[in-house]
């Protein structure tokens, strides 16, 4: 019976959970809604983090704002890739502007609703130190 139950509790904690990242998805080209989807989400938004499992290996959510899809506005998704921080400009065949275009990546639940400055827990702790 001991070896039963060793057995069991073997095979439950080697079952591997599988769960994906929740983010925010959107897009501001979006005709049915189309003032849903800006760079800021605000606390009045309907807009609630979803899960991102039919991206294969999902790990992070993305925040574009600046030119995509013909358009200019911001988009909201799920991505197995890393993308990074960055910001450039950028200028379509026959614009006669430039456009800022910024990518943000994170890596938690919900992450891509806005642009948040993060103090680091070691650098708040090392400020105390100093001071």
């Amino acid at each position: 019976m001991d070896f039963k139950l060793l057995c069991l509790i073997f095979g439950i904690t080697a079952i591997k959970s599988v769960s994906s990242i929740n983010c925010y998805q959107c897009s501001g080209t979006d005709s049915n809604d189309p003032f849903e989807c800006n760079e800021y989400l605000d606390t009045e938004s309907s807009l609630v983090p979803t899960d991102c499992s039919l991206i294969h290996d999902a790990k992070y959510c993305i925040k574009h704002v600046g030119r995509f899809e013909g358009g200019i506005g911001t988009k909201r998704f799920c991505s197995s890739l890393d993308l990074g921080n960055q910001c450039k400009y950028v200028q379509q065949p026959g614009d006669k502007l430039e456009y800022r275009t910024c990518i943000y990546t994170c890596t938690t639940d919900g992450c891509n609703s806005a642009i948040n400055l993060k103090i680091s827990s070691m650098f708040l702790l090392l400020s105390f130190v100093v001071i």
